[in-house]
């Protein structure tokens, strides 16, 4: 994600790197695919977290693969990440492809604009609505809502190609007196049923 960014001249810092990280997580399942960042997404007092993220974060800039700018506040999560080094791309055609598409639409954005794009998802709307923060976000569900949202389209595309239908005159009457005959014994049963006979 940092080397997109940096190559598309995006600034990133640990909260806007969260947070395009779970959106291209949650684009590569909408697509079929395994997450790509292996994180374990949780509902956390700013949208989704994975406390991983974190660790990893002081790994790479102990090993100084990247610098982390810390004259600004780093513990509010405003402190800005840049590559040290020049790495060839770490995940296979398709992932870099998703991560590109990712940083291209979001990677202008502020933190604030993609919490609440975050917060918008069908994933993170799930938790809120259980109200309890450090709920597992189901991704899945972004998977399932795309393929519903598809089929609702075919659908309602096939339905405006049928031929209107005609409607049938007489076939209510012709139910309500068909009920009206049988009401006597479904009574006479539903007594025997519930032991009043």
């Amino acid at each position: 994600m940092l080397k997109t960014a940096q190559e598309m001249g995006f600034e990133i810092t640990k909260v806007k790197l969260t947070e395009l990280l779970y959106l291209a997580d949650l684009k590569a399942v909408e697509e079929g695919l395994s997450q790509l960042s292996g994180a374990t997404w949780r509902w956390d007092h700013h949208g989704p977290y994975d406390h991983a993220i974190r660790r990893a974060e002081e790994f790479v800039v102990e090993s100084e693969l990247v610098e982390r700018d810390d004259s600004t506040a780093v513990e509010l999560g405003s402190g800005v990440l840049r590559m040290n080094v020049d790495i060839d791309d770490p995940l296979d055609v398709i992932g870099m492809m998703l991560i590109r598409d990712v940083v291209r639409m979001h990677g202008a954005k502020s933190a604030t604009a993609l919490k609440e794009l975050s917060y918008a998802t069908a994933p993170v709307i799930e938790a809120q609505v259980g109200g309890e923060r450090g709920v597992l976000l189901d991704l899945n569900r972004a998977r399932r809502r795309k393929q519903t949202a598809a089929l609702i389209r075919r659908v309602k595309s096939r339905r405006a190609r049928r031929p209107t239908e005609a409607g049938d005159p007489g076939a209510g009457e012709a139910l309500k007196s068909e009920f009206l005959e049988g009401r006597e014994a479904l009574q006479r049963a539903n007594s025997r049923a519930l032991g009043e006979q």
